[in-house]
Parts: structure tokens; C-alpha cells; sequence
């Protein structure tokens, strides 16, 4: 299919929604970045961090909603994430670096958060692209 058929199919969103979501992505990132770096000393982590990061790739779907990320890549890096989020503790566990050095445990978390914000943000972007566009939503959903 060219990009002049594709740019056919693409129903025309609104101008006010396209602006508000262009506004607020790098503050959506922001957040999403903040939520997950500070989520062992505030409420939030992980998973609330990498939801935040999700809805990025739901707000670039529903402004421009063109089958032009492939999911198979967020799926690769989402099960690269997947392994070190089970390699990292079972290496601070058998190595004894926690119990040792306490000093690190806040590292440690960071990290951890961090595993897992990503993969959380790259399993929810891959289920709603997936949903988008492979089971036909993508053509007809409109706001």
C-alpha cells in the first residue's frame, strides 16, 4: 500500500486534540521518567511509571494512527527487559551485594524500577498497537 492510500484510509482527527497531545507528550514523558527514577521514595514505580510511558504510544496512536511502529521490535526489547528484570535480583541475591553494602539498596531499586517501568511500557504499547491494528480497529476508531 503507497502513502498516498494510507494517507486516504487516516481519518482526519481534530485539530485541538492533535495540539492538547503534542502539548502534553513531553510532559507525559516527564512524568513517566519522574514517576519511575523516584518510585522508591515516593508512591508510584515501576509499573505506575511505565503505564505513564504507555500512554504515550496511545496518544501518538490516537493523533496519527499509522501502522508504522513494528511491534515486533517493542516485543524483542520487551523480552530483553523481561530476562534482566529476573537476572538482576538473582545476581544482588547470590552475590550478597544488599546485605554487605546497604549504602546500594537505593541503586538497586532505581534499577529495578527502571527494568520494569520499560517493559511495563513496552507490554502495554504492545497491546494496544496490536489491538489497533491488527484487529481492524485501526481503520474505523475515531474520536
Amino acid at each position: 500500500m503507497s502513502d498516498m492510500e494510507r494517507s486516504q484510509d487516516i481519518p482526519e482527527q481534530s485539530v485541538i486534540l492533535q495540539v492538547a497531545i503534542g502539548f502534553l507528550y513531553p510532559f507525559m514523558l516527564l512524568l513517566g521518567i519522574h514517576v519511575i527514577i523516584n518510585g522508591h521514595y515516593t508512591p508510584g514505580g515501576g509499573f505506575q511509571g511505565g503505564s505513564v510511558l504507555a500512554s504515550l504510544f496511545i496518544a501518538r496512536y490516537v493523533v496519527f494512527p499509522v501502522d508504522d511502529t513494528n511491534p515486533e521490535y517493542l516485543h524483542a526489547f520487551q523480552r530483553i527487559f523481561l530476562a534482566a528484570i529476573v537476572v538482576a535480583p538473582l545476581l544482588v541475591l547470590f552475590t550478597g551485594v544488599i546485605s554487605r553494602y546497604p549504602e546500594y539498596n537505593a541503586y538497586y531499586l532505581t534499577l529495578m524500577d527502571i527494568l520494569i517501568g520499560v517493559q511495563v511500557g513496552f507490554g502495554l504499547g504492545v497491546a494496544v498497537l496490536r489491538f489497533a491494528f491488527f484487529e481492524g480497529v485501526g481503520k474505523t476508531w475515531r474520536l
